[in-house]
């Protein structure tokens, strides 16, 4: 998402920065992007200036494409329910089905759009 949000600005951004403002674990995040560049969705330059940017604009990049690629299925099906051919194998593919519909439709634009929007929302408290 962090990179989504620098978007289209042409300066990469440092792991350091990316961390502290998504408040990822550098190691995790590492692993992260080595992902995503291995997917095609992110690219890195070296150097003291070095870092990364997106490879391709955030409207083209979907947030199931990235959720599946990284973290997956959505629902892992209990080893348990698949060997004895559990009833519920169905319902789960149907709910992941579902969610994979829902979050296919999801680009990351659309994600920077709705933090925009959260970001202008005003909370007053007495």
């Amino acid at each position: 998402m962090e990179l989504s949000v620098h978007w289209p600005d042409k300066d990469p951004l440092q792991i350091q920065q990316i961390s502290e403002n998504q408040e990822i674990p550098k190691r995790y995040l590492v692993q992260i992007l080595i992902q995503l560049k291995g997917l095609g969705l992110v690219t890195s330059s070296r150097g003291k200036e070095g870092g990364y940017n997106l490879a391709k604009p955030p409207e083209d990049i979907r947030l199931g494409e990235v959720m599946r690629n990284v973290g997956g299925p959505f629902l892992g099906i209990a080893n348990s329910a698949l060997k004895k051919e559990s009833v519920f194998v169905g319902i789960w593919r149907e709910v992941e089905d579902v969610m994979s519909n829902v979050l296919d439709k999801v680009s990351f634009a659309d994600i920077c759009g709705k933090l925009k929007r959260k970001e202008k929302i005003i909370t007053y408290q007495i």
